[in-house]
Formats: structure tokens, sequence, C-alpha cells
């Protein structure tokens, strides 16, 4: 047998040596070196809501993944096994952390772009954008920059309307065009308005009048863009184990592996402009950060 399934991989620890350049595989990291999220929480036996949700889907997705917590993984040599990485992650990984997992090395950030650069696919889900921040007063970081966005706060769990606004997008056919769903819903700074493709926009609706923090104008949920040769797309859903278990929500994770991968046009030309005015950001951005000091 040319290479054992990533599944057998989480398992056994030894078998992470045994894949070959090629084939369909993905990595899943869920390190924590902030905030612990409990979808991602390990149990006595390893696994955490998301892992599971993760391994129903590996079929569908047309990949077999590594479910793991270890960072140092993510390095150029580990990289050339993997076809799509996906992010659950907080904080810099490249320290051991809230959840004492193994780091990644210090070389591990520009690594990673690199193998995004060259064709990879990169996938990141809910707090991937609190990951890597931007020092204070300092430049935007490299993941940052490629990501897209990154995240800022957040105030109480709401029911917002996920409205696409590309439904031709590969990744966007089987999500509902105004899709009511409850969740923890980021607000954003850094927004790369010179890369990023607009997906679907969060329209915090009555919220606005409940939460100072959501009385602004719809902002970009979840996007894509190209980086180089290779596919990044990001959706800030899935704090909630809920989310998870929701079948479009499960359909545009199986949807968006298989983009990441490559299949399908990219139809990632930057967009943001048509939908954030470049001028609105720093007054929605004061308007939050007024919100944060109350």
């Amino acid at each position: 047998m040319r290479y054992i399934s990533c599944l057998l991989a989480v398992v056994m620890a030894f078998s992470f040596t045994a894949f070959a350049a090629g084939d369909n595989c993905a990595i899943f990291l869920s390190k924590s070196a902030g905030f612990e999220h409990s979808c991602i929480k390990w149990d006595e036996n390893k696994k955490s809501h998301v892992n599971n949700t993760l391994e129903k889907l590996q079929k569908d997705m047309g990949v077999e993944i590594l479910l793991t917590k270890d960072a140092s993984l993510i390095n150029a040599e580990n990289l050339k096994k993997y076809k799509v990485v996906i992010f659950y992650t907080t904080a810099d990984l490249t320290t051991e952390g809230t959840d004492k997992q193994p780091p990644m090395g210090p070389s591990g950030q520009a690594e990673l772009l690199e193998w995004v650069q060259n064709g990879g696919g990169f996938i990141g889900y809910h707090c991937a954008s609190d990951s890597f921040h931007t020092p204070a007063g300092g430049e935007v970081t490299p993941y940052i920059k490629m990501l897209g966005g990154e995240f800022r706060s957040h105030h109480k769990q709401f029911k917002g309307t996920v409205k696409v606004v590309d439904k031709s997008h590969p990744t966007m056919q089987r999500v509902p065009a105004e899709w009511n769903i409850l969740d923890e819903w980021y607000l954003f700074t850094n927004i790369n308005m010179d890369t990023m493709h607009v997906l679907a926009m969060l329209d915090p609706g009555p919220e606005r009048q409940i939460q100072e923090g959501y009385n602004i104008p719809s902002y970009p949920i979840i996007w894509c863009s190209e980086y180089g040769k290779g596919r990044v797309y990001y959706n800030a859903m899935g704090h909630r184990e809920d989310v998870w278990d929701n079948p479009d929500f499960q359909n545009s994770v199986i949807d968006a592996v298989k983009w990441a991968m490559g299949q399908g046009p990219a139809n990632a030309e930057p967009n943001a402009s048509k939908f954030v005015s470049a001028d609105d950001l720093p007054k929605i951005e004061a308007r939050v950060a007024a919100a944060e000091k109350k």
C-alpha cells in the first residue's frame, strides 16, 4: 500500500512520513496558542467536535485529512505531502501557548506562505483570523495579508444574515442566498482590499439596535483570493458546534476544500471595493472601537 490514510495517522503518530507528494491529502490544524474554542477541544480520545465532522466529510471532499494540534508539522518539507491546509487556530503559533501542543518553528509562517504561493490551498475558519496578529503600531503580518483580514473583536452571539454576493462561485453554489444563522460574529481590521474577493456579507439586521458594535454597514464574512499560484479561502463562521452540524455549512466546507485543491475556476478577482468603501473603513473601525470601550 503506497500510503497510510490520514485518519490512521491521527491514531498512529509514526505514520506522518507515509505520505507521498501529490496524494489528495489535507491537514487540519487546530492549535490554540491563545483562546481554545470548545468545538476543537480534545476529549479523552483526542477527538473534537470539528474533528468528528471533518472525518465524516472527507470522502465527499475527495481528500484524506490529518487532524492535528501539532503546529510543528507546518514546515516546508512536510507541507509537500498536502494539497490543502486548514486552520482553526489562535494567537502566535510559534509559541506553545494555551493547549501546550508543539509550536510551529520560527520560520513556519514564511514556509507556509511560500507553500501557498507555489500552488497550495489554504482555508481558514473563524479564529484563523485570530492568529499571527499585527503587533501594536507595527506592520500587518504577512499571514494576515495573505488571509485578507484580522480579527478585532466580537460581542454577544446572535442570528445574523449571511448574504451571498457571488452565487456563481464554486464555494457558494450550495450556500443559501440569504442564510439566517446563530453564531459568534467577528469584527475585522486590516481588511486587504487589494486582494479580497468577497463571497458573502454579514447583515447584522435588527442587532444594530441591540449591540452598538454591530451598528455598522454589512461587511465581508466569507471571502477568497489568489496568492501567487495558490488559493486562499476564509469563512468567519464556525464558533458553535451546531454550525458545524448544519448541512448547509457542511456543504460549504466540502466545496471550499475542492476549490482550494484547484478544482474549477478560481474566480477570485478582487472585488471588495464593490461592497466596502475604503473611505468608510476608518469610520467603521472607530465605531467598533467606541463600542468596545462601553
